[in-house]
Parts: structure tokens; sequence; C-alpha cells
């Protein structure tokens, strides 16, 4: 009977929480409180895709004009006022985006590339007017990537965007996203360059580059996928 009792005490102590975790026992008979969770600041970096902030934004301005229009853009958290906010005073991102294609668009003149110059960057619009780049703007603005999950093979960057610039005329077998192998940069800057005609025709290879080598120490699928910085 003493055995019984014994036990029926311990397991009926262990049941009740006696179990020597003072902070969590404390926290539940009100003689103590939780910490509260710490209040987040302003944000300070997003990245939706690589290069856009960079690029198109502040293009043209310089210390701490620039870093400021960056940081504004940075500091946007919600999807729904990505295009619409300001980042600088009476300036939206989908405007500042819109007059700084401009300066990528013109960089193929005199380049072996049908169309080269003013004008065949993606979704140009005709005839040359002040909002001929605004479509192309709106779509960057909303700076997020998008993942097609029916599809197994993630193989190319902005392969959804593609798709959508083209009115499905390069409709897309790989699932979007952004892999570590990607080369980010150059796919960019082909398609803000000379848009369609900056990507082979059959391969779909981009005929910008950065200038920077590839990386060979990378895996999109062992961790940790990135290897030293070049």
């Amino acid at each position: 009977m003493k055995i019984q009792t014994i036990l029926v005490t311990t397991l009926t102590l262990a049941a009740c929480g006696g179990d020597g975790n003072k902070a969590s026992d404390a926290a539940t008979d009100g003689s103590a409180a939780w910490p509260l969770p710490p209040t987040l600041n302003t944000q300070i970096d997003r990245l939706g895709r690589p290069a856009i902030n960079t690029a198109l934004n502040g293009t043209r301005l310089t210390g701490d004009a620039k870093t400021a229009q960056k940081d504004a853009y940075n500091a946007l958290h919600d999807p729904a006022t990505f295009a619409t906010a300001e980042v600088t005073t009476g300036r939206t991102v989908t405007a500042e985006f819109a007059a700084n294609l401009a300066i990528f668009d013109v960089l193929d003149r005199g380049a072996s590339i049908t169309n080269a110059g003013c004008g065949n960057s993606a979704l140009y619009t005709q005839p040359v007017s002040a909002t001929s780049y605004n479509t192309m703007a709106s779509v960057l603005a909303d700076d997020r990537l998008y993942v097609d999950t029916s599809k197994t093979s993630c193989n190319m960057y902005l392969s959804l965007e593609l798709d959508v610039v083209t009115g499905g005329a390069i409709a897309h077998t790989q699932c979007g996203g952004r892999a570590p192998s990607h080369d980010v940069i150059d796919t960019s800057y082909s398609l803000l360059i000379s848009g369609l005609n900056g990507f082979n025709s059959s391969t779909l290879e981009t005929l910008h580059h950065d200038g920077v080598d590839a990386h060979t120490d990378i895996s999109d699928t062992a961790f940790p996928f990135l290897g030293t910085p070049h």
C-alpha cells in the first residue's frame, strides 16, 4: 500500500507540472509573466527579383539621396503598395522604374541585335511617349518571385514572367522562381536592354553579360548551396 501511495503521489505531482521547470510554473500561476515579443522596427531590406532596386531605383542619383530612395524601397513590406508607394516625394515605384528603364534600353545601340537601340526593351509600347516604359515598370514593381508548383524543373530564371510578357508565345516549361545556379543578372540585363531580342531564340541563352564569371561551387540541392563569394 505504501508503495502504491508513493507511486500515485509521484505521478500526480508530475501531471500537475511539478517537474522543476520553475519558469514554466511561474508563468502559469501568475507569479511571473513571459517576456513580450520584440517590437519590429523599419524593414531594412527585401529581395524579390535581384538587382531591380539596384538598377532601376535612384539610377541617376548619388550619395545620401540615392541611399534614401533605396532604403524607402526596401522598407516596403505590403505587396499591395509595392507599385504605388512613393520612393521619394511625388514619385512612385512604378514611375521611378519607368523613368530609368530608358537608360538600359539604349545600351545595345550599335550591337548586332534585332532592333538594337531604343524601343526594344521588354514590353516597350509604341508610339514613343512618356508612358512607353510603364507596362514593364508595373511588372517589375510587383517585386515577388512566382513559382508554378506543377512544374518539376526549375532551370530558368524569370520563366513565368517571360510567359506573361510574350502573351504565352514563350510558354513556361520551368517552375520559375530563383535557384542559386541561375545567372539572374545576365537574364535581367538582357530583358531590360533588348527584350526578347536579348536571348537566343532557340535556347533562350542570354546575349548580354555583366562580365562576372558564373560560380562553379554552388548547388541547387545540397546545403549550404552557395560557395565562396567572387
